[in-house]
């Protein structure tokens, strides 16, 4: 039995673009076909078991998915009211329609969320956090992690392997963690996956530098480590580099890694709710490339959320306004270091050196 995208509840069936209970269907629709007053998010006033408020409620229907374009209009034309709100004209492309009276609401206007809401104890990060330890668990069996695994040392070929078989896993967690991307068509899932896949594997090595407290190595998904950059892309005998000309190729490639990404975001020492958020906002990334119209909106709406999440935790914990924003300009880091990714594989490609092809069309998704 399917359950509701925007509150969990079964049984629930699809209603305006998405699959939701009757309640939240009709909570939809009469948001959309009644006039209203502009409304904030109030959630920091709610009890923290209490359900989201309006704006919230509104705001998870459409990043499920819920097309206001579905609703029909009021079904009593001769109320004087709801004609009145017939005849005013309405466009899809405006984030908000500002009048004495919002009318309807076809993109949710974010600038006016107040600060320190609260949706359901963090929800979108809190469900992230439980997936990411159970997609750590499946690795551990997967790879048979020991912690003699951190002696091995692996090439590019068998490197590439192990991440691969990782992507599949990662796959899982995205659908696990987010039902808002298991709910998309199996071309949208494609895009954003692609587009996400190599910034995680990115911030990733990170996570694993200070789980093994190693930041001058990558740590492969089993705990193993990358041989040094002269031996690392050997593993292809029709490589007719030496070890020196490898090192001068790829070694800055390496460094810039190590000295302004990965040393960077250990120094910063993220915890499990900040590491989810982020991966979270790559995940959701509107600007990616061969998004639609339709799910870039959708990525601008599920980051907002999960925003707002990550302040609400930095409030109730007394941090320093400070980190939330060293926290997000990591995303820049990791955006950097993507481009160092372009490069080092089309350097692969000049000097003959094999690299997995659907790994090579990941990396350069922009380009297929």
């Amino acid at each position: 039995m399917s359950s509701c995208q925007v509150c969990n509840s079964p049984p629930a069936s699809y209603h305006f673009g998405a699959i939701t209970c009757r309640a939240c269907a009709a909570f939809f629709r009469r948001y959309v076909n009644t006039k209203k007053s502009l409304i904030y998010c109030n959630c920091f006033m709610r009890k923290v078991d209490t359900y989201p408020c309006r704006f919230c409620r509104m705001e998870k229907c459409i990043a499920v998915g819920m097309q206001i374009t579905q609703v029909q209009g009021p079904r009593d034309p001769n109320n004087q009211l709801k004609r009145k709100m017939m005849d005013i004209p309405l466009s899809c492309e405006d984030h908000s329609i500002e009048v004495s009276f919002e009318v309807s609401i076809l993109k949710l206007d974010f600038c006016n969320v107040q600060h320190g809401i609260k949706l359901k104890n963090l929800e979108l990060i809190s469900r992230a956090c439980n997936n990411y330890r159970n997609l750590e668990l499946s690795r551990n069996t997967i790879f048979n992690r020991s912690e003699n695994r951190t002696n091995v040392e692996l090439d590019l070929r068998d490197f590439a392997s192990e991440i691969m078989i990782d992507v599949k896993l990662q796959y899982k967690f995205c659908e696990l963690a987010f039902p808002e991307f298991n709910n998309l068509t199996p071309h949208d899932k494609k895009v954003i996956f692609y587009n996400c896949c190599i910034r995680w594997n990115i911030f990733e090595l990170s996570i694993y530098s200070t789980k093994y407290n190693n930041t001058i190595q990558f740590h492969s998904p089993s705990g193993a480590v990358t041989k040094p950059v002269r031996d690392f892309y050997k593993s292809d005998p029709r490589v007719k580099l030496s070890g020196e000309e490898i090192t001068r190729v790829f070694g800055p490639i390496w460094r810039f890694h190590f000295e302004k990404v990965i040393g960077p975001l250990v120094e910063l020492k993220l915890d499990e709710v900040e590491n989810m958020a982020l991966f979270g906002l790559l995940l959701w990334d509107p600007g990616y490339a061969n998004l639609s119209v339709e799910l870039a909106e959708r990525c601008h709406a599920m980051r907002k959320m999960i925003l707002r999440e990550l302040k609400v935790y930095y409030e109730e914990h007394d941090t320093n306004p400070g980190r939330y924003f060293e926290t997000l300009d990591s995303l820049n880091l990791i955006e950097k270091s993507e481009e160092k990714c372009r490069r080092e594989i089309e350097l692969c490609g000049v000097y003959n050196i094999e690299i997995d092809q659907e790994r090579r069309n990941m990396i350069l998704w922009e380009k297929y």
